[in-house]
């Protein structure tokens, strides 16, 4: 009896929305905002969806929206609340940004609903503190305090006037998975809050999540909590295929994905992780075959096929794109030309990068080790021309050896587009010729670089 929380209400609620949909597929979203402290209002969703709404001077904003019904954040400022919309809603919204708890309200249809999720919130961080408390207590009295949390948000459910069944229906269930992503979280959280690195769950703690069955659309696209549960099912899939398959995690994950029956799911978790995970495999070609295989969304397979086209020119044994007259520490001007005849280890990085000032300790014992060796370290600072002298303090300040040079256009310089850089650090490994023998090379506190060094006879 248990599943049925999970399947049988999907099949009823699909029915109902397909009927809604015939009569219009879209959302419109009005409202009055008093006070308005910014001419627009930001909407964001799943699959990195992002749209702007804009707010005339009296306050007042209207506009008509295609979107995937689902949990969205609206923002306004730094003011940002949750909201759910879908197929036929025509939903007013009112509020004064001095007090948005006191001064939000809803009209229209869809109104109930979202008057339920922002108490619900509400309710939420009320409780923060209890489950932060929770967390730190041991696994028989952490379930009976959390089952306790989703009886009192299901009674708020059932309680709340103005909702339609077919909305408290899916809201049950994520009210239910919302228990079970707690139950994930409960080792980490525990280790953390009780300075017990050792602490481990019982072999059956986690048997509830039995009872989820990964392949509901709709709940994909409603539950924030059913997508992480189903997120992290998958990863922990991957997982077991990289360690039996002997493959590389990201072409694991994209395996474990492929068996999805579900269109909505396989394709938003295909893209989620191809978007930024194409530039960073080892396998260019295979992974962008998989995806190939596996998304059938036509917007998504563009996207990811620019990302590979561009990819392409920088692969392993392609002549490094160039970097021209980059301002050089010692006060000259740099270009990737000047440093031909050696083996060159590109950092790129940035002083406001946490990560990347991690590294620094393992790349200066590195330069250390090969100081003399056919190997040239270069630092490439895509910090803001206008953060040039933070950048110069942080070298002097860490002692940052080899060539410390800062790109032309931070993001937007050539170099960095070429290769498509999308988070650092990045380090990238060329011979001698500028040729590329590594564009994702790894991280100096990998451990793996000495070997590789010692290959090519540093």
């Amino acid at each position: 009896m248990k599943k049925s929380i999970f399947i049988y209400a999907a099949v009823i609620l699909l029915a109902g929305a397909c009927k809604q949909n015939e009569t219009r597929n879209y959302t419109v979203l009005s409202g009055k905002i008093e006070n308005p402290v910014s001419n627009q209002l930001l909407i964001s969703g799943q699959d990195f969806f992002r749209d702007t709404i804009a707010v005339r001077d009296d306050g007042t904003f209207r506009d008509t929206l295609y979107l995937s019904p689902g949990s969205f954040l609206l923002s306004h400022g730094k003011i940002f609340w949750r909201s759910y919309l879908e197929s036929g809603y025509d939903l007013a919204m009112a509020f004064n940004t001095s007090d948005l708890n006191g001064t939000l309200s809803y009209t229209g249809t869809g109104s109930g609903e979202n008057a339920y999720i922002f108490s619900k919130f509400k309710m939420l961080r009320s409780i923060m503190d209890k489950k932060q408390q929770a967390f730190k207590a041991d696994e028989s009295t952490f379930k009976t305090i959390t089952n306790r949390q989703k009886e009192a948000l299901e009674h708020h459910l059932n309680t709340f006037g103005g909702i339609s069944e077919g909305f408290k229906s899916k809201e049950t269930r994520n009210i239910a998975y919302g228990y079970l992503a707690d139950l994930t979280r409960y080792e980490t959280m525990h280790r953390r809050l009780t300075d017990n690195e050792g602490f481990s769950i019982s072999a059956d703690f986690l048997d509830e999540l039995d009872q989820v069955i990964y392949n509901s659309g709709i709940d994909f696209l409603f539950s924030g909590n059913y997508r992480r549960l189903t997120e992290r099912h998958f990863e922990k899939t991957a997982r077991e295929i990289a360690q039996n398959e002997g493959v590389e995690e990201d072409i694991a994950y994209l395996k474990s994905i492929s068996g999805i029956e579900n269109d909505t799911i396989r394709n938003s978790l295909a893209y989620e992780h191809a978007r930024f995970g194409i530039t960073y495999t080892n396998d260019l070609d295979t992974y962008y075959e998989l995806f190939s295989t596996i998304s059938n969304d036509t917007e998504h397979r563009k996207e990811v096929n620019r990302s590979y086209e561009v990819l392409a020119k920088v692969a392993k044994g392609r002549p490094s794109p160039r970097f021209e007259e980059y301002l050089n520490f010692d006060g000259s001007n740099t270009s990737l030309e000047d440093l031909k005849g050696a083996y060159l280890y590109i950092d790129v990085w940035a002083t406001w990068c946490g990560p990347c000032r991690k590294e620094i300790p393992y790349l200066k014992q590195l330069e250390k080790k090969y100081h003399g060796r056919n190997v040239k370290f270069v630092s490439i600072s895509i910090d803001k021309q206008s953060d040039k002298d933070k950048w110069k303090e942080m070298i002097l300040e860490k002692e940052l050896g080899g060539t410390q040079l800062l790109a032309d256009k931070d993001w937007e310089s050539d170099f960095v587009k070429n290769y498509m850089i999308k988070g650092i650090p990045r380090f990238i490994l060329l011979d001698p010729e500028g040729n590329i023998l590594d564009p994702n090379a790894p991280v100096p506190s990998s451990g793996k670089l000495e070997a590789i060094f010692n290959n090519l006879d540093i």
